[in-house]
């Protein structure tokens, strides 16, 4: 499944990115980290695009203490959005 996430951000988005930018481990868990894309809308807001997710691991990575630890003071929320190809 590919999954969309908009990120809310409490602190910068430049701090924030550090923060993402070294979390590939966590990641490689749970997608295909490969073709993970960023992009920047302001300084509050990121969207990440995550491919081939699995949402069990996605679910419990975002439920973890230290996860949750990791984006406390960064991010004051993730929306997630289920991506689905439009139909030919």
């Amino acid at each position: 499944m590919d999954v969309n996430v908009v990120v809310k951000i409490k602190s910068s988005y430049s701090d924030w990115r550090e923060i993402f930018d070294n979390d590939t481990e966590n990641r490689e868990k749970i997608c295909d980290d490969s073709r993970t894309t960023c992009g920047h809308v302001d300084d509050k807001t990121a969207i990440v695009n995550f491919y081939d997710v699995d949402m069990e691991a996605m679910g419990a990575m975002m439920s973890d203490p230290e996860f949750e630890k990791l984006t406390k003071e960064h991010v004051v929320e993730h929306i997630v959005n289920i991506l689905s190809p439009l139909p030919h």
